[in-house]
């Protein structure tokens, strides 16, 4: 009779009803993920028959001169079949899908109602996913890989500094990788201790991609440092589980040090504890460096911007070069020179490229040049003194070079003097903050007789006394100056 309804239902399927029921239902499948295997049953379910329900059909009314049946079709086979001669129970409304047919690969599911009109209607179907093929590991028994830094220096606590506190490890391509497996990776002391570190759920964005496994740093710096064995196993969606990967060997130095980066040293300097001067006459020679201290912290790409005095002064200077095996900074003259007289601040900044370390500044007082600082001349001037009846009306003043002279810096001569009623004279200002020129760097001061003082401002001096020349230099724009000797030659008639 079966074999006769199903022959006449496939010719005139309108003759059994065209209405298909709603199709059945499996429990103890898996809810269906983006990207995943629709309505897969997980491995540990399938040493015993699958439990398939069905919705209750529209008209029910079985009795025992006419049942009602329910035949369960696995990929167009039945697999089970359940019959009633009374009222339905809703908890009866299930069939069973053997260990038998429960084979490796998608699955159909449908089932078929005679109700108690000897109408036969078939169900919409169920897809279900039947996978049973654990993952296989990529090349070099899925070794795990980490870049070149990692394997040339291992993980140190720079680098989980340097990369947001995360060590990636990319995982090598394996076999039929799916949406929903689950990456549980290892961080041993001893080869396959086991010692769980964590897992990465793969997501379907991740598929077609390479997939890299996150390992916090705070995890690997509470394990300690070391030699390390790193290796993951894969487990898909169904709870099939692969072999464990092959363990990558990994050196571990990730104890935080603390970034100490102490006072520069000013080896022409003399002092101590980050407080120290400079004589120029006794100390100082060009160039002076200032040296990075062997002890300060600073790691291998970094920066080192050293500043010499505040933004804003004449003789500020800022030098920045790479770490390197000599981190000696040379100061220009032109900058020394300029805190003659001062004291300074001369610091650092270390830089990655993200942050920025502060060095601890040292105070550093430059004294000024007192020594083989030339005397002014006047033309006509011998060891007896000046004659002023025979002089020209201008009388040529000069200044020899002086050490560390330069182009910009300032300079002013004035000369003083007595008047014949034994009151002073008033000043008069040979040169008044007067730029030093590049010919005057080689020839010094007036050696061209450009530089003059008039015959008739010493003519209102007092005769047989003495009148004085005050040189000053600044080699900082004006701020500061330099007193050179005093030249005090005696007015003769």
């Amino acid at each position: 009779m079966r074999i006769i309804q199903n022959w006449l239902r496939a010719r005139w399927p309108g003759l059994f009803g065209t209405n298909q029921l709603g199709p059945p239902t499996a429990p103890m499948a898996l809810p269906d993920i983006p990207g995943g295997e629709p309505g897969l049953l997980p491995v540990s379910i399938l040493d015993k028959p699958i439990r398939i329900e069905v919705p209750m059909w529209p008209i029910s009314n079985p009795t025992p001169d006419t049942p009602e049946v329910l035949w369960l079709y696995w990929n167009g086979t039945q697999v089970d079949e359940k019959r009633w001669e009374a009222a339905i129970p809703e908890d009866e409304l299930f069939v069973g899908a053997p260990v038998s047919v429960l084979q490796h690969g998608p699955v159909e599911v449908s089932y078929e109602v005679q109700g108690y009109n000897g109408v036969i209607t078939a169900s919409r179907s169920l897809t279900l996913t039947i996978d049973k093929v654990p993952p296989v590991l990529g090349g070099d028994e899925g070794l795990l890989l980490f870049d070149e830094e990692v394997r040339r220096d291992g993980v140190t606590a720079r680098y989980l500094e340097q990369h947001e506190n995360i060590l990636l490890a990319e995982l090598p391509p394996y076999e039929r990788p799916s949406a929903g497996d689950v990456i549980s990776y290892y961080w041993d002391d001893q080869p396959f201790a086991n010692d769980w570190m964590g897992e990465l759920t793969v997501t379907v964005e991740e598929l077609g991609q390479t997939i890299y496994l996150p390992i916090d740093g705070d995890a690997i710096k509470d394990r300690g440092d070391g030699q390390r064995y790193v290796h993951y196993q894969i487990r898909d969606r169904a709870g099939n589980v692969s072999a464990r990967s092959r363990p990558a060997v990994l050196e571990v130095d990730a104890k935080p040090i603390p970034r100490y980066l102490p006072w520069l040293s000013v080896p022409q300097a003399s002092g101590a504890e980050g407080e120290l001067s400079l004589m120029l006459d006794e100390e100082y020679e060009d160039p002076l460096v200032v040296v990075v201290s062997a002890d300060a912290v600073i790691y291998p790409g970094e920066v080192i911007t050293v500043q010499w005095g505040a933004p804003g002064d004449y003789g500020y200077y800022t030098t920045t070069g790479p770490v390197g095996a000599d981190d000696r900074f040379p100061i220009p003259e032109r900058s020394v020179l300029a805190y003659s007289k001062r004291t300074l601040q001369v610091g650092y900044v270390v830089s990655d490229g993200k942050e920025h370390f502060p060095g601890t500044p040292l105070s550093l007082k430059v004294t000024e040049f007192r020594e083989g600082l030339p005397q002014v001349a006047l033309q006509g001037a011998d060891s007896n003194g000046f004659s002023l009846g025979a002089a020209p009306e201008q009388v040529p003043v000069s200044l020899g070079r002086w050490r560390g002279i330069a182009v910009g810096q300032r300079v002013n001569i004035t000369v003083t003097g007595v008047l014949p009623s034994g009151a002073d004279a008033p000043p008069y200002n040979v040169l008044t903050a007067h730029p030093v020129n590049e010919a005057q760097v080689r020839l010094g001061i007036g050696a061209n007789k450009d530089v003059t003082l008039p015959k008739a401002y010493l003519a209102t001096l007092w005769r047989g006394q003495t009148f004085t020349f005050h040189v000053q230099v600044s080699f900082d724009d004006g701020t500061t100056w330099i007193k050179f000797p005093l030249y005090s030659p005696k007015l003769l008639a």
